[in-house]
This record gives C-alpha cells, structure tokens and sequence, in this order.
C-alpha cells in the first residue's frame, strides 16, 4: 500500500464518515431536585456540576462577590438549564451552553444564550472550572479546549456501537492497535482481554476506573483484564492518547484509558440485547437492571447485569477452517503428531500405523489438522453487580462508596493432545520389551494425537471483587478527596484431557517397569487410531489446574485549586499522595514436578510489595487568553526495585480565536510486576521457527546439518528475574485542536506523537534460536541434541533492549443541525504510524517493523499496520437515529520460509468493515434499536505465519456478519 491510503479507499471512508460520534444530549440532573448548600456561588456551581455531571466554567470574580441560601432547585425531567436559570435569579449573570457537557457563566444581558462550538468565548478562558476532571490531569480545565489529546466515547456512542463488551467497544479504534483486545482462548490465552494504545504492548497501557488505577490480570499480571469492567455500568471512556507517568505513575506510557461508570441514575430501567450470525453461532445475549433514588442528602443506584457470548469453531470460518492454507498462498501448519502415529524406527525410517501390526511409510502430508477441533472464540459468560452511594456531609463534604463485583467465565476446545516423546518432558523413551513394540528395538521418537482422550477443554473461571470508599468536598475555590480502595481477583483454569507424563513414561517401559504390582498399566503409542483402550486412558488422563489470587489496597488523598490570580488568569495546582500495597499468588498442580503433556505449565509466582508516591501539577497563565505553561511531577518509590521521578512539562498556546496549539515533553515508567520478577519457570510447546529446518542449515553456524523440519512446536520454559530494572520513556507530542469560525461545526485535530522506551523486559525465545543457529550464541540457553535438533529452551525475562514508536493522529468532526429536530454528525479519525523501531537485545540494531506483522504467541509484536482509520455518519430526526460505520485496517507484509526453505515475504491484504444500526424511540421510555455488524462480512485477511486459524486474532475479528436487536425501557 506504500505510505498513502489508496484512491478507493479515501473514497470509501468519505463517503462513509464518521466513527466517534459526540453525544447529542445535555446533561442529565436528578429528577428529584438538586441540593445546593448555603455559601458562595463558586460553592453552588461545584455542586451543581457535580449532580449533573457537566463542567462549568466562570471567572472567579464572578462567583466569588454573590452569596446563596441552602435551596433545592428543580430540573424536570433531568434537565440542566432550568436549574442553572433558577440559581442565577437575581444574580446579574447569566450563561453560555458551549457544548453538551461545558457551560460558561458570564455576566451578562437578561438572557441567556445558546452558542455553537464556534462562538467567541475568549471572555471566558481565564476561569476557575468546576464539575469534571479530564483524563490527563488532576485540575479542573474546561474540558472543551482541546487541552488534551483525549478522544471521548459518551454512553450513546457505546449503544450506537453494538459492542456488548469494553473489549469489542475499543478493539478497531485507530490509536489502538498491534497487541489489541481478544478473549481468545484456542490461541493459549488464559481468557481475558486487554488494551493497547500506541501499537506498544497492554502492559504500556494503563487502565483505570473512575481516574483509579485497578488491580492487574493475575495470570499474567502484565495489564487489566477488560473483561471484568461490565458495559453495562459504562457511562462513559476517555481514552489519553499521551504519556502520563507524571500523573498516574506506572505503566501510562502510551497512554490512558479511563472508564467512566455511572453515579448518577434515578428511576428504574431495564435493557435485553440478543443477536447471532448467519450461521447461527456466536449466540450473544445480555440483559441489565438499573435502580436509583435520591433523597435530600442521599443518593444509591444498583446495577444488576449478564452477558453471555456463544463459540465459533475454526472450523466453521472458510479462512481458519484448515491449518494447511498452501492453496490460498500461505503455509501448511498441520502437526506432524498424527493419530496413526509418526514412528521413527532403525536409522532413517519413519512409518505410520495402518491396522494392528502394520504399517506403512510416512509421508510429509501426514499430517493432523487441529482446526477440526479448536474454538477461534470462546463461549463466555459474566454476571455483575454495581452498587454506588453517595451521603451529604453538611454543606460542603459528601461521603461515597462504591462496590462492583464480576463472576466470568470461558470455555474453549482444542485438539486431542500431541505427545512428541523425543522433546516433551520426562524419559518417553518406549522400551523395546514394552509389550506393544514389535520392533525389538528402544524407539526414542513417536508423534502420537491421543484422539481417543477426545479435545481438550479449557474452563476459565474469575471472580473479581472492587470496593472504593471516602470522602470528598471543598473549601472555597478548593476541592479534596480521600479514598480507601480495595481489590482483589480469584481465578481458576482448568484444562482436562491432558497427559501424565509420569504416568506415561512407566506406561511406556516393559513389564519389569510397568506391571499390576505398582497398578500401571501399558500404553500402546505404536498402534492405529484406536488402538489406546479406556484402560489406558484412565491410567494417563490428567487435569491441569491454574489458581490466582491477587489483590490490591491503595489510600490516596488529593487537592485542587486556585493557587494564586495574576494578570494574565489564575495559577491552578493540585497535589496528593498515594500509598499502595499489591500482591499476587499463583500456583498450579504441576508447579512442583513435570507439566502436562498438552497443557501448560504456568510454574508459581508469589511476591507482593509497597508503593509510596507523591504528586504535583500545576497550571500557570503567561499571557491573558494565549498561552500557558503546565508541569507535572510524581515521585514513586516500590519497595522491591526502588524509586523513580518522572515530570512532564506543557504549553499551551492560542495564536487565534479558533486554533489552539499545544506540545508537550513528558518521562515515563514501567515497574516490573511482581510475575516479571517473581515467576518460576513455567513450560510450554511454543510455536516457533528453528533456521535450523532449513535446505541451508548446514551454512549456519550454530546448526550440525539439516534440523527435522517436520516440527513447529519446541519446549519453552519461561521464567521471572528478580534483578530486573524499570522500562523508562520519553514522550514527545505536538497537537493542534481547529475549530474555523466560517465553518460552523466543524472540529479538526492532528497530533503528533514520539515515543522512546529503554530497559524493555520481555523474553523472545525466538530471538534467542536465531541467534543460536546463526551465529551459534546462547548454548547454554538453546540445548540441542547430537542431531541438531532443539530439545529444550530456557527464556527468562530480561532488559532486553529498547523501541521507538512515532505517527500521527487526525481526526474531523463537522455538525449539521438544519433544524431543531434534525442533526447529521459526520467524522474521520485516522491514526499512521511513521515508523516503529525495536531493538530484540543490547547488542542488536533496531529494526524498522513499520507494516509488518510478527505473531506474538511466536515472539513477535503482532500487527504494526502503518494505517488505521474509523469514518461513519450519524443522523438523527425526531424520535429515529441511524449510524453507518466503518473500520479500516492498511495492509502488511509478514516474512515467512516456503516449501523450498527459502525465506519469503509476502503482503497482508488491508481490510476493512462497515457496521449500521437504526433505532426508535417510542416514548421518553421506550427504545428500540436494530444493527448489523460486519454488514458485508469480510473475512480477516489471510496471514500465513499466525499461528492459528490463518490470522491475526489481535487485530481483527473472526466473527462475520452479525445481526442484533435491543429493547431497553425507563420507568
């Protein structure tokens, strides 16, 4: 595709338009009233903006010379401006609606005023802002300009999505992609889901819940499990496409996404989502309660919701439908562990079992193809409960509480196990007076399929507990808040149907081994498809079982304000401290002795540890509506690896009423978690390439000749390091928000972005093979048999190198409003990535991967398209909404060895999808919406080195065309 979108293309995506679509409605206020307090103006505005959920912006002076009685003003039917109007009575001030979510009080004519996005509200940029705080920042700044480079997703873009999952919301969002969202579980995932910002891995990315860091997966423990947030409980994401370690502390190095819940419902409301594919898999369905009341000084909402998501089998997606695609230009990825039994006898044989005592040469197309058995997406459930309370504490502090509680689940298939006993753990060997081995010899190498233990079955259960409690208020132009928070996640993996590999290794032996008198019982590897009795079976079937527990409890207290007022506005500042303990505790039935045979082995992690941090920001005005100066600094000290500072510096500057230009320089962190430092080893066959498969292997250094290149999975054990040090970054970004004064709503934006990352930690065992078979390095790492062939690698986590990201963001946004009953939104939001350096080791270059794509579960980055673009149109006439949207994703190149063993490079075909929706709405209480995602179902493109179902399960969606319908109704 080179380095520009095609003609079609451009095309396609103008025509289509918009992705994200601003939210067409006002705030929304407690229908009960709301509760203003006796004190200054300044004191009633804040309370105001926080009942209903708006920031408010009005000059100090302003709010500071009138004084109000303790009042309950009315807002019927929710609405903002009724309220506002009866505060401001007699008080000679009056407003501005800037936006749906921003208002400006202003002093004033006897009417208030409803503007555009594009009036001239310079008057007001030197203000003290009250209501919400924007993802990025601890001060209150008026949210609407373009401070930030923050992209929002209000509540009705998550409903105009159709997305049933946080997940499926951000998965084709253009900042977001390269190691992006997927609950895949045939493809070794543990069931969760995860969001990656920046195309730099989740663990890059930080996620938090109503501004508060929450708990990491306990598997992993790399990043947050998207899948125990419920969309249901969902008001809003902000999602901070900038670093922020200076705010947040670790782990925001490409950025932020906040998740917003909802505080603030009152009524009774009920919502049912179902929808399926044509085929008729992937059954969804999700239903939801919603409860709230408001009393005088009390508010308490209740959330009640399930979601349940059914399978797709591989095998029901003409891409992933066979693991051999040579016939739509990719590669064969079939398993040379067959039922009839790969058996290398005498010298060079290799023969395969026909029936009972015979059998026949083996051929390189004997071979298993486990897409027969394997499910591309797992069958998922969650069922959640949310519960938020609110107490007013006289005039000027509240108490809140919030509670939310998840129970997850998952199920997958795969394949019957393989046993490859030549490289799997344990003495495999079968003798050669085991009673089935009738070729009086020992027989080292046997590739077997147990399909007579049928598929595996992988059961992913999680139970996620958050609990947050304190205190917020405010004291003339200041507001502070005091929060307990507690979290703690329990999971469990079961996957049965695996192997015993002590149970088979006695199994294999002849009888002075294996006989009744120690209750062992023969295994026949040598046999037909068959041939392995329920005897056998009982004798050599085991279940591997996987437990964590995590838990995280954090105390933090921060303040805001007006520092000081000087000619050009006021200074703002804001400070806090945070002191936080985490800990987590794995282990598995196989952490003290040999793995499963076609399970893992996730070996145990335990270790917990202390943080302490202190943080400032401030806000200081150089020129009177121009320009401003903003810094950040946190201080962190961890307990296990020590401490680290990381500022960030920013300006801000207005050359002209409708542009504004911002830039900013920021360091960041990245804290080892405690399973980088703590795991021990864990083992699994790992899909990898061994240059020493190939036609020229005996050119290489480190290979003794031509390795079996029959084989795509080696023994990996991997492992944590306890010296490992912190991933530091520098962030550089330039944007610039534009909003033309002659072209009424219209809204562009561009941003620029660099980002540099040293001391990265990972473990790449693909990197360590080459680098042993090319220049024959890491022997002690890569063990090789006396035929060349890998029996075992040993990968732990290190400081492995460095990486530099940069691209751009550039997003449209132009608003129609004929009349007051029709609105048409129409946006662009495209993200290009310029280029993406990595460095696998030290010692190595930087690679330019720019539009490449590596498969992660092969040690790769995953897909690094250089373009990703959303476009759509909204429309909105009386009681009918309509969206159309669509996603694009730019083509890629993947470097694979074809059949001759000669490396080749081959182009990823771009991709893109469109979804619709259409919905009525009865009454102010009834909804109804239709949608189809995937309208013309698109298939992912064709990726010959993923490795499994033929694509990339992290960028794209195996699903299809899917049709959906909701009924959602408000008493």
């Amino acid at each position: 595709m080179g380095h520009s979108l095609t003609l079609k293309h451009w095309i396609t995506i103008s025509l289509a338009l918009a992705l994200t679509v601003p939210s067409a409605t006002f705030a929304v206020c407690p229908e009960s009233g709301i509760q203003i307090p006796k004190g200054s103006l300044s004191q009633a505005l804040i309370s105001l903006g926080q009942q209903c959920n708006i920031s408010l912006v009005v000059r100090t002076s302003y709010a500071a010379n009138y004084r109000v009685d303790q009042q309950t003003l009315l807002s019927p039917k929710g609405q903002f401006e009724p309220a506002l109007k009866e505060l401001l009575k007699g008080i000679p001030l009056s407003y501005k609606i800037l936006s749906p979510s921003s208002v400006a009080v202003i002093e004033s004519a006897t009417t208030s005023i409803t503007l555009d996005k594009n009036t001239d509200i310079t008057r007001t940029e030197e203000v003290t802002v009250t209501g919400k705080v924007l993802t990025g920042s601890h001060l209150r700044h008026f949210q609407s300009d373009g401070y930030l480079p923050v992209d929002s997703l209000s509540r009705d873009q998550l409903e105009m999505s159709g997305a049933q999952t946080v997940a499926d919301l951000l998965q084709f969002l253009p900042a977001i992609s390269g190691n992006s969202t997927s609950t895949s579980v045939s493809q070794q995932s543990d069931g969760t889901a995860t969001v990656s910002l920046r195309n730099l891995p989740a663990n890059s990315t930080l996620v938090l819940i109503n501004g508060r860091r929450v708990i990491s997966d306990g598997f992993n423990g790399e990043a947050t499990d998207l899948n125990t947030i419920p969309l249901a409980i969902v008001e809003r994401v902000e999602i901070l496409k900038d670093g922020a370690s200076a705010v947040y502390g670790s782990d925001a190095i490409a950025g932020v996404v906040n998740i917003i819940l909802q505080r603030d419902f009152e009524g009774l409301s009920t919502k049912s989502y179902a929808g399926q594919t044509p085929q008729g898999d992937r059954e969804s369905q999700s239903h939801q309660l919603t409860w709230g009341w408001r009393g005088d000084k009390t508010h308490v909402m209740l959330n009640l919701s399930q979601i349940k998501q059914g399978a797709v089998m591989s095998r029901d997606r003409s891409i992933s439908q066979s693991a051999d695609s040579r016939a739509a230009g990719g590669s064969d990825q079939r398993s040379s562990a067959i039922p009839e039994g790969f058996i290398a006898v005498g010298k060079n044989d290799v023969v395969t079992s026909i029936s009972a005592g015979t059998y026949q040469d083996w051929s390189p197309e004997d071979k298993f193809d486990y897409s027969d058995y394997s499910s591309a997406i797992p069958q998922t459930q969650s069922d959640a409960i949310y519960m938020v309370g609110n107490l007013d504490i006289g005039e000027s502090a509240t108490a809140f509480s919030e509670l939310m509680g998840i129970r997850s689940s998952g199920e997958s298939t795969a394949a019957p196990a393989p046993v490859f006993t030549r490289f799997d753990n344990g003495d495999l060997t079968i003798s050669a007076d085991n009673i089935y081995n009738t070729f009086g010899e020992d027989i080292y190498d046997v590739r077997r399929r147990f399909v007579e233990l049928g598929p595996r079955v992988q059961k992913n259960r999680a139970n996620t507990w958050r609990f947050s409690t304190g205190l917020k208020g405010f004291r003339d132009e200041w507001q502070w808040e005091l929060n307990a928070s507690t979290h703690r996640t329990h999971r469990k993996e079961t996957l049965s149907n695996v192997i015993d590999p002590y149970a088979l290794s006695l199994g294999l032996k002849g009888p002075d081994i294996c006989n009744p008198t120690i209750s062992c019982t023969p295994i026949n590897l040598l046999g037909p498809s068959g041939s392995i009795d329920p005897e056998q079976l009982d004798f050599i079937r085991g279940t591997s079982i996987t437990t964590s527990n995590s838990r995280m409890t954090s105390l933090t207290f921060i303040t805001d304000g007006t520092v000081k007022r000087i000619a050009a506005g006021d200074i703002l500042a804001a400070a806090g401290i945070e002191f936080r303990r985490e800990s987590v505790n794995l282990y598995s039935n196989a952490s003290s002795g040999l793995s499963y045979i076609g399970g893992l082995a996730p070996g145990s992690t335990k270790g917990s540890r202390n943080i302490k941090e202190a943080f400032a920001e401030v806000s200081i005005p150089i020129a009177s509506e121009k320009l401003w100066l903003d810094g950040a600094i946190r201080t962190s000290h961890y307990d296990d690896f020590g401490s680290t500072s990381n500022p960030k510096l920013a300006l801000r500057w207005k050359p002209v009423k409708s542009m504004l230009v911002r830039g900013s320089f920021s360091t960041g962190f990245r804290a080892p978690t405690l399973t980088d430092m703590n795991q021990q080893g864990y083992q699994t066959q790992a899909f990898l390439f061994d240059p020493c498969t190939s036609a020229n292997a005996s050119s290489l250094l480190g290979c003794l000749g031509q390795a079996d290149n029959s084989r795509v999975q080696y023994l990996t054990e991997f492992s944590g390091n306890p010296d490992l040090k912190p991933e530091t970054s520098r962030a550089l970004s330039l944007g610039v928000t534009w909003h033309p004064l002659n072209i009424k709503g219209l809204i562009g934006r561009f941003d620029l972005y660099d980002i540099e990352e040293d001391q990265v930690i990972g473990s790449n065992p693909q990197f360590l093979l080459e680098q042993n078979a090319y220049f024959n390095l890491f022997n002690d790492l890569v063990i090789r048999d006396s035929n060349g062939d890998v029996t075992q690698i040993y990968a732990s986590r290190i400081n492995q190198g460095s990486r530099e990201v940069r691209g751009y963001d550039t997003a449209f946004l132009y608003e129609l409003q004929p009349n007051q009953n029709n609105q048409v939104q129409l946006a662009l939001n495209i993200s290009r990535m310029l280029h993406y350096l990595n460095q696998s080791s030290p010692d190595s270059a930087k690679e330019d991967l720019t539009g490449t794509f590596t498969d992660t579960l092969s040690g790769g980055i995953g897909s690094l398209p250089k373009w990703k673009a959303n476009a759509g149109v909204y429309w909105k006439t009386g009681p009918w909404n309509a969206g159309y949207t669509v996603h694009y994703v730019g083509s890629l190149k993947e470097t694979y060895t074809n059949q001759n063993g000669v490396s080749s490079t081959r182009k990823i075909s771009d991709w893109s999808s469109q979804d619709i929706q259409l919905s009525y709405t009865a009454t102010d209480r009834l909804k109804v919406a239709l949608g189809i995602n995937n309208l013309f179902d698109r298939s992912p493109p064709l990726a010959t080195t993923a490795v499994s179902d033929n694509y990339d399960y992290q960028t794209y969606d195996l699903t299809g065309r899917f049709f959906y319908g909701s009924l959602s109704f408000k008493l």
